[in-house]
């Protein structure tokens, strides 16, 4: 036998909209939506994904002398791989942070606020505290999220260049040490 269809009740729990006021009352139910990132995040990510790969490029064409020109292949593949892996390990270690820290400090998910103002409640010294909060705990997860994932990409380029693929060629040096590293970083972002 199919679910049974729930919709009808929780429509009928939902508050009362007022005129002009959208039907997505639904959308903030959604678990999923306390765990959105800002904008802004996902672009400084972006930002330090893209400085962060540019870091052993300057290092190979400096030290091993590996002409960027000549190895723009290898370079483009290996930085775009390494980049979005990079992104994603910090969008994931910082939403880990953020709910975390959410829940340690018993601050109110952005949902519960979101539904509380749609009941036409007007923002009381509580809600601002609470916003406020939760605007510190997405600084700190964004600071911690940047500085573990550039930290442990940039540790882990060094050992796997210098002492794990140290005898093989620069083009496989290059390609494996800064997509591993990414591989490395993305997966220990999961896992914690």
């Amino acid at each position: 036998a199919a679910a049974p269809n729930h919709r009808p009740a929780a429509r009928a729990m939902a508050p009362k909209k007022a005129a002009g006021q959208d039907d997505d009352w639904e959308q903030l139910l959604d678990p999923s939506a306390d765990s959105r990132l800002p904008a802004t995040h996902r672009i400084i990510f972006v930002i330090n994904a893209l400085m962060l790969t540019a870091i052993p490029v300057y290092l190979y064409a400096s030290i091993f002398d590996l002409n960027v020109d000549e190895n723009a292949p290898v370079y483009g593949a290996a930085s775009v791989v390494t980049a979005v892996l990079l992104i994603l390990a910090c969008q994931t270690r910082s939403k880990n942070v953020r709910n975390r820290l959410f829940k340690s400090r018993n601050v109110e998910l952005p949902s519960t606020s979101a539904l509380r103002q749609m009941e036409n409640k007007p923002k009381d010294k509580k809600s601002l505290e609470q916003e406020a909060k939760r605007n510190e705990v997405d600084q700190e997860a964004l600071a911690l999220s940047l500085s573990y994932t550039n930290a442990l990409f940039l540790f882990s380029v060094v050992i796997v260049t210098f002492f794990v693929l140290r005898t093989s060629t620069p083009q496989i040096n290059y390609g494996v040490s800064t997509a591993g590293s990414g591989i490395v970083v993305f997966y220990l972002a999961t896992r914690s």
